[in-house]
């Protein structure tokens, strides 16, 4: 495969340890709603998800319009606790990012999360400059990241990667036909990742993946640096 062009990063889970910020938010949320509030394994669950389908799942016989209040009183919050300096990325995001920008690859979010969000976190987290361009669900109504994905791709060169940690992101990279990397250190179990081509265990291990030289990186197989494999 020659070498990729073009990298698609989902954000929480894969840049960020989003239930960071997501636990306390979800947790005022609920307090402020009155409704019980589930365990911290049950709230991280949801992480990855479409906003409104987060919601369906913590308040399932609330209607539309309850659980849009929950979604945008959650947001606020989140947004509270990022100006507050509440979260940071995962070891090795920044230096990997800008490796891989200075290699001229062009570097992309997708994310089910809403606009404001994907704008805020980012910036936050002081790592919004390498991304080229951020796309999120909240843009593209009723369509699956899959489906985002196929809408936007005509629009960069190829070939391209999905990055990212959950069945979600599997499936959008897989569908679409691109090199797709699992992230074994985020918020998704070994399960989601197993139609990855590629996993890795730390986020620096894109380096090696992307910018290895006399390799060839395949879609299948994997590919040895040194001696050893980053391939799960």
């Amino acid at each position: 495969m020659k070498t990729v062009k073009t990298v698609f990063f989902d954000l929480d889970g894969t840049l960020w340890p989003a239930h960071s910020v997501a636990l306390p938010a979800f947790q005022l949320t609920l307090a402020r709603l009155q409704q019980p509030v589930p365990s911290d394994d049950v709230l991280i669950r949801t992480l990855g998800y479409p906003t409104h389908e987060i919601w369906q799942q913590l308040l399932p016989t609330a209607s539309v319009a309850a659980r849009q209040e929950a979604a945008r009183i959650m947001g606020e919050i989140e947004l509270e606790l990022l100006a507050a300096g509440q979260g940071e990325t995962f070891p090795g995001v920044e230096s990997t990012l800008k490796q891989l920008q200075q290699a001229g690859i062009v570097l992309c979010i997708l994310s089910n999360c809403d606009a404001d969000y994907l704008q805020a976190v980012p910036d936050a987290l002081g790592i919004g400059h390498y991304f080229h361009k951020r796309f999120c669900a909240a843009d593209f109504p009723g369509l699956s990241k899959s489906q985002i994905l196929r809408h936007v791709l005509p629009g960069f060169a190829i070939p391209a990667a999905m990055v990212g940690d959950r069945w979600h992101d599997m499936e959008a990279g897989l569908a679409n036909n691109l090199l797709t990397i699992g992230c074994a250190f985020g918020l998704g179990s070994a399960q989601e990742l197993e139609a990855a081509h590629h996993c890795i265990d730390n986020f620096s291990d894109l380096t090696e993946l992307f910018l290895a030289r006399g390799e060839t990186l395949s879609a299948g197989g994997g590919t040895r640096i040194e001696g050893r494999s980053v391939t799960r």
